[in-house]
Parts: C-alpha cells; sequence; structure tokens
C-alpha cells in the first residue's frame, strides 16, 4: 500500500508491501488452497484493505499463470475515495477481461453487507492501536469480535474472514507478529485455532522488509481448525549477530525462504533460517516455531528444572504516573528540592547483571502510603511542598479523566503498586534488551515502569536468589529464550515480558555447578572489579550451560 503522504500513512497504519513479498504470499496461498483453479472457469479475489492493489496485482498474476481462461472477480476496500478510484482504473488496465470492482468504503463497517464468498482473500490490514483508532471504533470492534483489552485493528480483519471466505477458499495475511505472544493476541489466536485450519506461517522477525517497526509474518488459512501443531509450516528469519560461523550469500530474504540455516545479504546483515512446526495450539498458547532439535533441547532442560522464576514471587511492572514529566526527574533542586513526597526511582538507566549499573539518581514524587494494610493516597494537605508543585501541574493532572472516572484523586500516580512492597529484597529486569539485564535491589527504590520487578517472596532462600540471578544473566538464558519464544525486536533486542520471564527454570541448587555460581553470584554483590566481574560471568555461562544440559 504506498501513499505519498507520509503522515497519513503513519496515521492509518499502512505499510507499503514488497512486491517480491506480495508474489511470495500468492504463490503459498495458491499451493495450500483447494481450489481448482486448472479447471474452473471463475474465480473470485478480495483484498479488504486494497490501497493501490500491489497483492491483488500479484494474485491475478499468479492465477493467470495456471489458467489464462479464468474469469477473474476482483474486490477490493479503500476507505480513500482518490485511491479507490485510481487503483480500480489501473487494475482494470492491467487485466481488462477482469470485473473490478474497488468500494470506497470502511471494510469493517461493511462486512455484515457482504454476502459474496470468496476463493482467494489477500491482505496487508493497517496496524492501528487502539489508542489511535478511537475509543468509539474500537468499542465496536471489541462487541463485534468479542476482544477485550487494547486491540490492533489487524485483529479484526483476521476474525471477519470466516464470514465470507467459501468452503474451498483460502487466505493470506500479512500483518505485524506481535499477537503471536503478547497477552492481548490471544483471544486473536485462540479463535483462529478454532475457526481456521492454519497452513503456514512466516516470521520474518527483525528482516526489516517494510519501512516502518512492524515486525511482519504471513499467515496462509482456510476454513475449519487447526488441532495437529506439527501440521503447520512454520518459517523463522531474525538477524544474527554471530558472524563468525559459516553462512551463504543470497541477493533477496526470500531466496532460501524454505531451508534452514544461515544466510547473508548483500548489505552485510547474516539472518537465521529456522524451519520447524507450531509448538502448541491449545489455549492460550503462544505461537512460536517448534523443531526436533529445539524440542528436544527444552525438554532436557525441564527435565533438569527444579523452579521457576515464578515460584520466586509475584512478577510486577513498574509504576505508571501518566504524567512522568511532572512525577519524574533527575533535578530536583532549588525550589524543588524540599517536596516531602520524593522517592528514589530505579529506571532502565540504573540496568546491569546481577547489580546495578549504577546508584539511581532519579526520583519520583510518590503519592501512596500504607494504611491498615492497604493502599492509600496521602492527603496532600499534609505535604505543603508537595501540594503546591502538583498545583503547578493541575491542569494537566486533573485532565486525566480516566483517574477521575475511578473515583481517585487528582494529583495521584496512576499505577502506584503495594507502597509496602518497596522495602522489601526484588529482583529488577529491563522490559527490552539485547542481553538479559536482571539484578538484585536492596536499597526499597520504588521501580519505574520501563522495568519489571520481582516481588520475592519472604519464604525464599537467599542462596535460591543468587542461583536464580546466576541463570536469569548468562548466555544459556539467551538460547532458552530464542528457543522457548523465538522472538526479538530490532537489533537482536529480546523483550523481556512476564509471560517469558516467568517460565524461566533454576535448577537444583544442589550441585557443585550451582554452588560455585552462588558463590560468583554473591562475589558481584560483595563489590569487584569490571574484569572479575567479566571473569565470574564467563564462569557463570559455562556453569549454568553444565546444570541444564550435560547435568
Amino acid at each position: 500500500m504506498r501513499y505519498k503522504n507520509e503522515s497519513k500513512e503513519k496515521s492509518n497504519g499502512v505499510i507499503y508491501t514488497p512486491i517480491e513479498m506480495a508474489d511470495f504470499l500468492a504463490l503459498e496461498m495458491i499451493k495450500y488452497g483447494q481450489y481448482d483453479l486448472k479447471k474452473a472457469k471463475e474465480v473470485n479475489i478480495l483484498d479488504p484493505a486494497i490501497g493501490e492493489g500491489e497483492l491483488i496485482l500479484s494474485m491475478a498474476s499468479k492465477i493467470l499463470e495456471i489458467n489464462t481462461e479464468i474469469l477473474i472477480n476482483i474486490n477490493g476496500y479503500e476507505t480513500d475515495t482518490t485511491i479507490a478510484t485510481k487503483t480500480e482504473r489501473f487494475i482494470k488496465q492491467r487485466f481488462p477481461s477482469a470485473n473490478v470492482s474497488i468500494i470506497a468504503k470502511d471494510f469493517l463497517e461493511e462486512i455484515d453487507n457482504i454476502d459474496k464468498k470468496y476463493h482467494y482473500i489477500i491482505a496487508n490490514p493497517p496496524y492501528i492501536r487502539t489508542q489511535i483508532l478511537g475509543a468509539d471504533k474500537a468499542q465496536k470492534i471489541s462487541n463485534k469480535t468479542n476482544l477485550s483489552g487494547r486491540i490492533d485493528i489487524y485483529y479484526a480483519f483476521l476474525l471477519y474472514m470466516k464470514k465470507i471466505l467459501s468452503h474451498d477458499g483460502i487466505s493470506g495475511y500479512i500483518t505485524s507478529n506481535k499477537f503471536f505472544t503478547i497477552k492481548s493476541g490471544s483471544s486473536v489466536r485462540d479463535f483462529m485455532i478454532n475457526n481456521y485450519k492454519i497452513h503456514s506461517i512466516v516470521d520474518f522477525g527483525d528482516t526489516k522488509l517494510f519501512n516502518a517497526s512492524v515486525l511482519p509474518c504471513i499467515i496462509v488459512f482456510s476454513n475449519g481448525c487447526t488441532t495437529n501443531p506439527e501440521k503447520v509450516n512454520f518459517t523463522s528469519i531474525y538477524e544474527s549477530k554471530d558472524k563468525t560461523s559459516p553462512f551463504s550469500s543470497i541477493v533477496s530474504i526470500f531466496d532460501s525462504i524454505n531451508k534452514d540455516g544461515r544466510y547473508s545479504l548483500e548489505d552485510g546483515r547474516v539472518f537465521d533460517y529456522c524451519q520447524g512446526y507450531l509448538h502448541d495450539v491449545s489455549k492460550g498458547a503462544l505461537w512460536v516455531i517448534a523443531s526436533n532439535e529445539k524440542k528436544k533441547w527444552l525438554t532436557t532442560v525441564e527435565s533438569n528444572t527444579w523452579l521457576h522464576l515464578s515460584d520466586l514471587g509475584k512478577i510486577r511492572v513498574g509504576i505508571k504516573t501518566t504524567a512522568d514529566n511532572v512525577f519524574i526527574g533527575n533535578d530536583w533542586t532549588g525550589e524543588k528540592a524540599n517536596i516531602e513526597l520524593l522517592r528514589p526511582l530505579i529506571t532502565h538507566r540504573d540496568a546491569g547483571q546481577i547489580v546495578a549499573k549504577r546508584k539511581t539518581t532519579w526520583k519520583v514524587l510518590y503519592t501512596h502510603t500504607t494504611i491498615d494494610g492497604k493502599k492509600t493516597a496521602y492527603n496532600i494537605e499534609d505535604f505543603p511542598e508537595s501540594k503546591s508543585y502538583l498545583e503547578q501541574h493541575y491542569k494537566q493532572l486533573a485532565g486525566r479523566n480516566y483517574l477521575i472516572k475511578a473515583k481517585r484523586n487528582w494529583y495521584e500516580i496512576w499505577v502506584p503498586q503495594n507502597p509496602d512492597s518497596w522495602k522489601n529484597r526484588k529482583i529488577v529486569f529491563r522490559d527490552i534488551s539485547e542481553k538479559p539485564e536482571f539484578w538484585l535491589d536492596e536499597t526499597g527504590a520504588i521501580v519505574n515502569g520501563d522495568c519489571y520487578w520481582i516481588d520475592i517472596d519472604s519464604s525464599v532462600f537467599e542462596d535460591t536468589i543468587y542461583l536464580a540471578l546466576a541463570v536469569v544473566n548468562s548466555s544459556f538464558i539467551e538460547k532458552y529464550y530464542d528457543a522457548k519464544f523465538n522472538t526479538k525486536l530490532y537489533s537482536g533486542k529480546r523483550r523481556y515480558m512476564t509471560q517469558y520471564v516467568e517460565q524461566f527454570p533454576i535448577h537444583n541448587p544442589n550441585t557443585d555447578e550451582d554452588r560455585e555460581a552462588i558463590k560468583l553470584v554473591k562475589k558481584i554483590i560483595a563489590g569487584c572489579s569490571e574484569t572479575e566481574t567479566t571473569r565470574y560471568m564467563n564462569s557463570i555461562n559455562k556453569l549454568t550451560e553444565q546444570m541444564f544440559i550435560t547435568a
């Protein structure tokens, strides 16, 4: 979908589809489709978010290569009237014998009026979050699809296809891969497993096929249900930071799309190609790739797992003020120095392995306390300096309507977490980082929303905490993450979300390897030079590998 207006392209969630990707998707749909194109006299194809028609052009061209006599009926939807008119004219010029009708309406609003069935539905729907979509439209989509929480508009496009896809039809979508593993995508994954037969998934990861921050994937599916995950062909392509291992050269990402191995593009980037199948189709399961090799490796790890990280305590997100410019900062000097409710704040800037890189210099004006075991906001009248400062920002703070609707005070931070928990020992970790960065905090500082933290149960032994810190900061846990979840952001960064981290394994601390790892973690926490820390971490990497793989 190509637009000249970049700001409009961004606000509409529109991403231009590369020709190679469009051709690949069309061929995948034909490969898995049940409609007999060689014998058919006509075929119905649809793009519900057609833009300038790249996908339809590929689909129609590939069909005509199989049957030059077939009558192609093309429908498309496009909300921009000017683009709809131009696209219809252009497609008619390319395929003069086809019946072409591009409707200048919103497909999602027209779906209930469509009584036609389609043999091929091909789409690259827009990626628009609830915040941009607007509350009213988001609510309509939620009501119609029975989705809850924050949604992307492409969820609705995926779910609506069941109504208009013919019994022998097939659908191919280019979407963001985000819904594979996030909690808000669970209902979409479950719906697709129960209502569609998924044939293939290609996760293009951080290949940067689009000039946007979208990590794209392709899904090909037909009506039915997905009962056997091993029947779902799954391809995963992610950039590798390892430039030393052997690799083959390719010109295009698609040159080795069906192969395993390491391949380098002309721009020097190296990618790991993995062929496998969908790991699990049970309710709520994450969509991650499985292969026989990885399955065997993970089975070995699981057999040597004593606890999981979730057994240490509840994993929580940091505070969310919804007005960081007011509540958070590293400059509380001058008149602000006397504000009574300032507390030390841990942010991603402090992140390190096992210990923080530095002592936090950031602070937060923290508006909550505990009275009789219950979280409550301070009475701002008791803190004149804090009150005076907050009143300077009254318009912004009082404008947070969701807070007022919740019958909260205008000056509160939105998500304070339990004020009593901050004083306890906790493991803090970054949300997004290339290397795992989990560190122990015993300062009583508050954790910001750009980090997660584990509220460690008081019953957990110290050595268990130290062993956990060794494992979750090791190169082994990177291998585990990639084998278990196989998802990365750009530049090789991983997202350490609760649903991933809670599954991290902990070994039984009764072996020589465990005891040595615990001893090294204690040395790092006690304080040592950078050279010593590097040496200790190298040893920890070897020890954790021995615990889980060679034990």
